[in-house]
């Protein structure tokens, strides 16, 4: 059994060209969505502990990132999840609310106390994930992913529990 941990992502410009393959599979895979390695190496995510990769600490580096979280200042005191992908086998195994964790704990200490996000309109599953983390819908977003319709969501952030 893999242990799968989320570690400090650094900075898109230093990844491996074999780092930014693994992201652009990543999306394409569990989204349907193609980007384009320049896309993904001049994301504006700054290097702190908000920029998160799921890999498997019992390979052998490189290892094969199997999931991102990567998380941006956006204005104010409003953060936006840039990026938030699982590869399938490794869902509903609480990585995901991990990672939730560790980013509301960085950027809470950061001043952050909204976030912002955009998902997929048939990507339900996600929806409920952010509903639960108290995100609301707040517009539809047509053309913002090349295969379909998209959501804005928003919501506060509350204290870090832990």
């Amino acid at each position: 059994m893999p242990t799968m941990a989320w570690v400090q992502g650094g900075s898109l410009l230093d990844y491996a060209p074999s780092a930014v393959q693994n992201v652009i599979d990543l999306f394409f895979t569990e989204t349907g969505e193609r980007y384009a390695e320049a896309s993904v190496r001049h994301l504006p995510i700054p290097v702190w502990d908000a920029n998160l990769v799921l890999v498997d600490l019992d390979q052998e580096p490189p290892r094969t990132i199997q999931g991102v979280f990567y998380g941006t200042p956006f204005k104010e005191n409003i953060v936006r999840v840039a990026a938030f992908v699982i590869a399938a086998q490794h869902q509903g195994q609480n990585h995901g609310s991990e990672a939730w964790k560790r980013f509301n704990r960085e950027v809470w200490k950061k001043g952050f106390r909204h976030v912002q996000l955009e998902v997929k309109a048939r990507n339900t599953g996600a929806q409920r994930f952010y509903e639960r983390r108290g995100l609301s819908i707040q517009q539809e977003l047509k053309g913002y992913y090349q295969s379909g319709l998209g959501y804005m969501m928003r919501g506060p952030l509350p204290p870090p529990t832990d």
